[in-house]
């Protein structure tokens, strides 16, 4: 009995160790729970940052942010002026309730492109140190998606405060808050002076990009159109001209000495020369193409960069009037019919950016053909005869009725417009002889080519390379697809 009882000590041990331990586990199992849970926010915030749906999902808010903002809002701000004006407090109310929808909308589609821009800023992060064709857009949204987030940032701030301004007008005191009211005067003129600098810097760059490219313009001959068919034909034709010249040299030199041999030389080398001649005038006249459509695209885009500065500087200044109202410096229809000026003059933008936008969607669905591929892809470079002509067919065009769909899905982007068929001409006037799409170019249609990529800022500074590493990756087959993106940006008029 007396050694049972001195075991007893030794078999409880066990029960009273076995609470902590299981506390102990149970934290831990919490602290994997936990860790797991961060993990998937993790994933999630990553997913975010690194797929385009909220690029998709703006594009299609925009549609209605364009409304609220370009139409209800100076509507709205004239009536609730006149409501208060004559005491008619239904009508303040009805506005209240107007721009507390419209607020709501601004907000989330505010929100995306905060989004939309920290995502595009973290990915520059990422590839700005590198070299080539693919690096130049990394460094360049380094400059400019901080502006951009900063916009977006003050956006999302006068979209808060007016919706809660909004809200207690809603809930009963229809003058609002008068601190709420400033404040959004304020982000008001913070964005909108942003926005007006990053206009002036680009009207500025895009003068000067126009002015070098208007130096670089060499008018087509009237006798020499623009090649009709596709731009590797003329490569093509070009080459077997060059070789024929060739073949013909060498059979004076190896001829018999005869005069008649000598005379039928001469004259198919006179008739090789001139087919040479009239293909490099072609080529000539493409290249030329090429800058007017460059010319036109900084036309446009002086175009639609004055006409938002315009109207940012009118809504910096219907800010500060907004500031005044809300204090009560002011009074009558002076704010409305400022805001109401800035949003005629920025709606015209949105107006072209849209029609346009649709525009290529349903020429690219109706006339497929129109501007279709003028030479190889980089994946069909390397294939020949029967295989490449299929490799780069064109797609059946589409009915009318169904063209006119795609002019309404604002979130599809055309795969191949006037702007990729401008520049995948320009890249293989452009690369090295080693590049399939270039084999045949003439040195001199090749150097003003390259001199135009320069004029475009697609040159050896902008990508961090020497010229000779520059012209090295022109001649480079496998960097095909990353040079015609290149150039393709460079073309835009955004």
């Amino acid at each position: 009995m007396a050694g049972q009882g001195e075991d007893q000590p030794d078999r409880s041990e066990p029960e009273t160790v076995q609470p902590e331990t299981k506390q102990h586990r149970r934290g831990l199992r919490r602290l994997a729970r936990a860790g797991g849970k961060l993990k998937k926010v993790a994933g999630k915030i990553g997913q975010l940052f690194s797929t385009s749906k909220t690029d998709k999902a703006k594009k299609v808010l925009d549609q209605p942010d364009t409304v609220a903002n370009r139409f209800n809002a100076p509507t709205e701000g004239g009536v609730r002026t006149h409501g208060q004006s004559t005491g008619d407090t239904s009508q303040v109310q009805a506005t209240a309730i107007v721009t507390q929808v419209d607020t709501a909308i601004n907000a989330v589609t505010d929100v995306l492109g905060v989004v939309n821009d920290a995502r595009a800023l973290n990915a520059a992060r990422k590839g700005r140190k590198g070299v080539g064709p693919e690096s130049h857009k990394p460094r360049k949204d380094m400059r400019g998606k901080p502006l951009g987030l900063a916009q977006n940032v003050g956006m999302v701030g006068g979209d808060a405060t007016g919706m809660a301004n909004a809200a207690v007008r809603n809930a009963g005191q229809l003058g609002g808050v008068a601190a709420l009211g400033e404040a959004t005067g304020a982000f008001s003129m913070f964005y909108s002076t942003v926005i007006a600098a990053r206009d002036s810097t680009v009207i500025w760059k895009t003068y000067n990009k126009n002015r070098a490219l208007k130096g670089l313009a060499e008018g087509p001959s009237g006798e020499t159109p623009v090649n009709e068919g596709r731009l590797q034909d003329v490569h093509d034709r070009l080459g077997e001209v060059q070789q024929q010249t060739a073949r013909a040299a060498s059979r004076e030199q190896e001829g018999d000495g005869s005069d008649v041999v000598a005379a039928e030389v001469g004259t198919a080398a006179t008739q090789l020369g001139a087919g040479v001649l009239e293909l490099n005038q072609q080529l000539h006249a493409e290249l030329a193409q090429i800058i007017q459509y460059a010319r036109h695209k900084q036309h446009t885009k002086m175009g639609k960069r004055i006409a938002s500065l315009g109207g940012n500087t009118v809504r910096t200044a219907g800010g500060g009037l907004a500031i005044a109202a809300a204090a009560g410096a002011i009074a009558g229809p002076a704010a409305p019919a400022v805001a109401g000026t800035a949003a005629a003059l920025l709606v015209s933008g949105a107006l072209y950016k849209g029609a346009r936008a649709g525009s290529n969607r349903y020429v690219a669905a109706r006339h497929p053909d129109r501007w279709a591929r003028p030479t190889p892809a980089q994946a069909e470079a390397a294939t020949d005869g029967p295989e490449a002509a299929a490799s780069v067919s064109t797609p059946e065009p589409a009915t009318r009725g169904d063209a006119l769909k795609e002019f309404f899905k604002v979130t599809k982007s055309v795969q191949q417009g006037e702007r990729h068929y401008m520049a995948q001409k320009l890249y293989a006037l452009a690369a090295g002889p080693d590049v399939p799409a270039s084999s045949n170019t003439p040195d001199d249609v090749r150097e003003s080519a390259r001199a135009l990529l320069g004029v475009l800022k697609a040159g050896p500074t902008q990508h961090k390379q020497s010229p000779e590493e520059w012209a090295a990756s022109l001649n480079d087959p496998a960097q095909q697809t990353a040079w015609e993106k290149e150039i393709t940006n460079q073309l835009s008029s955004a």
